[in-house]
């Protein structure tokens, strides 16, 4: 299978098997072989032509195992490795996150990268990569963890915790995302308030703030609810945009009947 491939592309092609490189890109292409940006992209090119490297997007390549390499159609790779190469400057956040760091609680086939710069999603194979773009100052609250032979960046829990309660929609609506935060098994109270201060957005800071005081695996100190109160603000809010619910004093919230069941229930 390999006698179509030129000395460099079997070269390249069997670095990466050795490495256990699955996700490349043409910057490694030129930092393996030692050749120009453009003979890179050519050699890119050509091999993705003999079917033993795939195309993700331009730039970003997917190479074939050896195993399923006459069989090509059936073989997709990870595309959280995908995702965690296809940006600079970008992590996996969300509930990509959640899956990451063993909070998750059904498969999806999204999958959720936070970044500074305006991206198109990528579609490989049944999975779409989307991007959600932040402002630089709110980029913080990353961590790096090994992945499948790979560093991978990724929002922490602290952070992912900010993620998905500003925005829910994006780890499987509110019933999700709360159950998701009922695996937790700890929080570093101190990091959710610097992270919040920094984060400045009131109502995410008391939605949280609701959410961890009643959630039975949590036990956030008084101290910690009152500095999270501090940044929360004083008027009424609705927790969603049914604009329903039961009007909660303490955190100056009216919560949909479906939030305090799903709190609740276990």
């Amino acid at each position: 299978m390999f006698k179509s491939m030129s000395g460099l592309e079997q070269r390249l092609y069997f670095y990466l098997s050795g490495k256990d490189k699955r996700v490349f890109t043409t910057a490694d292409i030129v930092q393996i072989l030692k050749i120009s940006f453009a003979h890179a992209r050519n050699i890119a090119s050509s091999m993705v032509k003999k079917n033993v490297v795939e195309r993700v997007k331009s730039g970003l390549f997917v190479r074939i195992p050896e195993s399923v390499i006459l069989d090509r159609q059936q073989y997709a790779e990870d595309a959280i490795l995908i995702a965690a190469k296809a940006t600079k400057n970008s992590y996996l956040s969300y509930y990509t996150a959640l899956t990451i760091h063993g909070l998750s609680e059904r498969y999806t086939k999204h999958i959720y990268v936070t970044t500074t710069t305006h991206q198109r999603n990528i579609h490989y194979h049944d999975i779409t990569i989307n991007y959600i773009q932040t402002i630089p100052k709110k980029y913080f609250g990353t961590t790096t963890l090994s992945y499948s032979n790979e560093q991978i960046q990724i929002s922490d829990i602290e952070r992912t915790i900010i993620d998905i309660i500003n925005k829910p929609q994006h780890a499987g609506g509110w019933a999700e995302t709360i159950n998701c935060l009922k695996n937790l098994d700890k929080v570093n109270y101190k990091k959710i308030t610097t992270y919040l201060k920094k984060y400045d957005n009131k109502t995410t800071a008391r939605k949280i703030g609701y959410i961890i005081e009643n959630l039975n695996n949590l036990s956030p100190s008084k101290q910690i609810l009152k500095q999270i109160k501090q940044l929360s603000g004083s008027n009424d809010i609705y927790f969603d945009t049914t604009k329903k619910g039961i009007y909660n004093s303490a955190w100056n919230l009216i919560i949909p009947k479906n939030i305090t069941e799903t709190l609740n229930a276990y």
